[in-house]
């Protein structure tokens, strides 16, 4: 048994100690809680860093690296836990996300929150939950890594005490969480009674000879393919398992809600590709057909109940939902073995995550300034930060799917993955909202650009961890579109 496989995970553990009991030890040093606060978040992002590189060195020497000073062995705990390309990747992202995380959330919580430790060690925490996931092999590790993650971030959720919001946000979150974890436990277990393994590759081939079972076992096999599926629709908000995130996103800290539109999106994603892997022959038939039709109820209820919202925050849970259906699209290649078009999956979540952390990053600061997060109180804030409102801009036109920028290059992946599955109608379809999305999102920038601002409001200029993420955010977006081939091929050898 090699636990070198676990030297990220260890890192991120290791770091959500320090930060945790670490303030304590801040606390006679720095007197000034801003400067605490700060110093807290700058250990947690060499912390992350460290598990990033960690991750890196693997891949970069072929696993060489752990081999040299570890061992050779791959998988652990009886192969529960694997250190595949699939989860090298998936835990890339996560990880790089959450330090983008981190960065845009220093200002703010070294204001609005109390206790800074415990917000930086609970965003390690989750972290540590999606990387947990992407490794999983089995349906224990998998189900306690969703866990992990999911109770970290109902915490995170009402972090902000003061607000009522916050804390209504995370009681409604906590409540559908915990049915939704609910309805994937005993999916997990009904697939466990009719076969008596919880291995992915042993319940794979298991379950594709009960596919022509009879009619008894089937309709269970059927009963727990589906509670499984709605349980895990939950974690990514696809429709009709989605109504939670506008109130969460709404009432939770911007930097959590930042990390729920993003880094719990992604491990939702790594989740869903893990269990879709189990499925096989006819089985694989049928889940394509109810991938394809829950893809097009989360893209259109998405699109269309965010063209009606005033809240910024309130319209990004909507998007993210629609975004989600997009996602989806490129699952349909992973179910029928096609792992090249698959890759569009992962090349999406990457510039998902440039085109999120700058748009929220903007959010936080303009609300701060503005005491809102409606749209109407963005009004004329591009002349009063023009650096930050055009990045906003470019963000949303990302988002909308345009170029010059990676959110182009990410559907157009995502659509020809479809159109080579034999899916074309499908592609039409993501097509056709990407253009309702657009409303939406020309609506914030016509109020930043097009009306005039509140000339008795004080602006401050953006903090250096804000701008870097800026920087990164706008960077990334155009370095996916300009040269997206080398992220392509890296998403490509991620599986």
């Amino acid at each position: 048994m090699s636990f070198a496989i676990f030297a990220p995970e260890l890192i991120i553990l290791i770091t959500a100690c320090i930060v945790l009991f670490g303030e304590w030890f801040f606390k006679p040093v720095d007197r000034v809680k801003e400067k605490r606060g700060r110093n807290i978040g700058f250990v947690t992002i060499i912390g992350m860093f460290l598990s990033l590189g960690t991750l890196l060195g693997f891949k970069s020497t072929n696993f060489m690296l752990m081999e040299s000073f570890f061992s050779s062995d791959k998988a652990s705990f009886y192969h529960s836990f694997v250190l595949d390309d699939f989860a090298l990747y998936f835990k890339a992202i996560i990880v790089f996300s959450s330090i983008l995380t981190v960065l845009i959330s220093f200002k703010y919580i070294s204001e609005k929150i109390r206790n800074s430790g415990e917000f930086y060690s609970l965003i390690c925490m989750a972290t540590l939950g999606g990387m947990v996931i992407s490794s999983a092999n089995e349906m224990i590790t998998f189900f306690l890594g969703i866990e992990l993650l999911s109770i970290s971030s109902y915490i995170l959720s009402c972090m902000n005490k003061e607000d009522k919001k916050s804390s209504e946000a995370a009681m409604k979150y906590f409540v559908v969480g915990g049915l939704s974890s609910a309805l994937t436990l005993y999916g997990f277990s009904l697939m466990f009674g009719l076969t008596g393994v919880i291995d992915f590759p042993s319940l794979a081939s298991a379950l594709g000879k009960l596919s022509q079972a009879p009619q008894p076992v089937s309709v269970i096999l059927i009963i727990a393919t589906v509670m499984s599926f709605a349980g895990l629709g939950y974690k990514i908000a696809a429709a009709p398992f989605h109504m939670w995130a506008p109130d969460v996103y709404e009432g939770a800290p911007t930097p959590v809600t930042a990390f729920l539109s993003i880094t719990s999106k992604i491990a939702g994603f790594a989740a869903f590709s893990r269990f879709l892997q189990i499925f096989t022959n006819d089985l694989a038939n049928q889940m394509i057909i109810l991938i394809a039709i829950v893809s097009v109820i989360t893209m259109c209820a998405g699109n269309f109940l965010a063209l009606v919202q005033k809240d910024v925050k309130r319209m990004f849970a909507f998007s993210s939902i629609a975004h989600a259906g997009y996602i989806l699209i490129g699952l349909i290649p992973l179910i029928k073995g096609n792992y090249d078009d698959f890759s569009s999956v992962l090349f999406y979540l990457t510039g998902y995550i440039f085109m999120n952390i700058g748009a929220f990053g903007a959010i936080m600061y303009f609300s701060k300034h503005t005491g809102s997060t409606e749209i109407e109180s963005f009004a004329g804030v591009a002349k009063k930060s023009p650096f930050i409102a055009f990045v906003f801009s470019c963000c949303l036109v990302s988002l909308a799917g345009l170029p010059p920028f990676g959110g182009f290059t990410g559907k157009f992946y995502l659509f020809v993955s479809a159109v080579n599955s034999g899916y074309a109608w499908l592609a039409f379809v993501g097509a056709l909202n990407s253009v309702v999305s657009l409303y939406y999102y020309v609506k914030i920038m016509k109020a930043m650009y097009l009306k005039d601002p509140e000339e008795s409001i004080k602006w401050e200029l953006p903090n250096a961890a804000l701008t870097m993420a800026a920087i990164i955010s706008i960077v990334g977006m155009l370095a996916l579109f300009i040269m997206p081939y080398p992220f392509l091929q890296m998403a490509k050898i991620g599986f």
